[in-house]
């Protein structure tokens, strides 16, 4: 039979806790952690230490800093693919580079009440997810709207908890698993 076993686990409102170091820290107005380039993926690799496994658990927290998009894509000439920019949130895969596999995705759009192209797709005007996301991901904004700083951190409203959904994004919050995600896939995996 299976049995659970915990790969990861990182909890920044635990005082005791750093993020890892492929991330930075921000200590203010809360404690988390964040990529270091605005303009790039930062990624954290945790080894299942050679253990094989058929389902993954798994929830986050996080805040709004600026302007997510979501599944936007802003330029058209890059394919959406697995190995490229795809989300404005966190994402979860398991592979290696140039054959890895998508589990989940955390998504953040930019308003929860406007209709921008740049919202999650359940306010019913985001971009759609690429096609190997499926619907396996979750999306929330922090932002209430137009008219807040674009350059804010939303610290009052924790992302993908199934609280503060206002407007446009009731529908984001529906999902009965929320905040946790379970994907079990056809066949054990070893890494």
């Amino acid at each position: 039979g299976w049995e659970w076993k915990m790969v990861g686990y990182l909890d920044m409102t635990d005082p005791t806790q750093r993020c890892p170091d492929s991330w930075q820290n921000i200590a203010l107005p809360r404690s988390s952690c964040g990529r270091k380039s605005n303009a790039s993926c930062d990624s954290l690799n945790i080894a299942t230490s050679g253990a094989s496994y058929q389902t993954v658990c798994g929830r986050f927290r996080g805040y709004q800093i600026g302007s997510p998009d979501a599944f936007q894509q802003w330029n058209n000439a890059i394919q959406r693919d697995i190995e490229t920019y795809y989300v404005d949130g966190i994402t979860v895969t398991y592979g290696l580079p140039e054959n890895r596999h998508h589990v989940y995705t955390y998504a953040a759009g930019v308003y929860e009440i406007n209709t921008s192209y740049g919202s999650c797709p359940c306010t019913g005007v985001g971009a759609p997810p690429p096609q190997f996301v499926g619907s396996d991901y979750y999306c929330e904004s922090g932002n209430p709207g137009p008219g807040r700083s674009l350059t804010e951190f939303f610290s009052s409203d924790v992302l993908w908890n199934k609280q503060q959904c206002g407007g446009n994004e009731i529908t984001c919050c529906n999902p009965p698993d929320l905040p946790w995600f379970c994907k079990t896939f056809p066949n054990p995996i070893s890494e």
